[in-house]
């Protein structure tokens, strides 16, 4: 699978939780000239990905829809088997909603490196489940997880073939907006000089 290939993935920003760190809805806070939900909206589009979905938020934004959780307040996973449910795709590129800084050319080397099962970033010693590509054959089995008291997304990961691709970067592109301090610190770093 080759990132000139993308028509054949969709995309979802995992937009859901409670935010209560942060206080306010994080998928509307400023960043980039817009909101945090639509710059990785943009990020998604610049991917040439045309099916982008919006897990846990009902903000209505140009060419994307919302996809409600099937399984409501069950986690990541609850999204996640949602928009593998209604992906017109084969897998779907996930991206937290939080992570602005993950550089365009990552998300693309994702979509290149997935052959099956799931691809995740991994940085150091840290897999990061929320962003990566899972294909859409895996829904059953979130589905069946989901039923159960443990819907953790590393549930599902040690039933799947995963495969990681390491990122070697600065790890300071894996922070995300948590608190309204982490907010501004990204918006510091962005200004600083940052780019898709």
């Amino acid at each position: 699978m080759t990132a000139g290939q993308s028509p054949c993935f969709s995309a979802a920003v995992l937009a859901g939780g409670f935010s209560s760190r942060m206080g306010r809805d994080k998928a509307c806070l400023p960043f980039g000239g817009t909101t945090l939900l639509g710059f990785q909206v943009g990020k998604l589009r610049a991917l040439g990905i045309e099916d982008i979905m919006i897990s846990g938020s009902e903000q209505a934004l140009p060419g994307t829809r919302s996809v409600p959780d099937v399984y409501p307040h069950r986690g990541p996973l609850s999204g996640i088997h949602a928009c593998l449910t209604a992906a017109k795709g084969r897998a779907v590129l996930f991206l937290g909603v939080d992570t602005p800084l993950i550089p365009l050319e990552t998300l693309r080397e994702l979509l290149s490196s997935h052959e099956n099962g799931v691809t995740l970033l991994r940085h150091g010693e840290r897999t990061e489940p929320l962003i990566g590509v899972y294909d859409c054959t895996l829904a059953p089995l979130c589905e069946e997880i989901l039923r159960t008291e443990h819907t953790g997304v590393w549930q599902l990961l040690n039933r799947t073939a995963t495969k990681l691709l390491p990122f070697d970067g600065d790890e300071t592109v894996f922070l995300n907006a948590n608190t309204p301090e982490d907010h501004a610190r990204l918006l510091r770093l962005w200004e600083g000089g940052g780019s898709l």
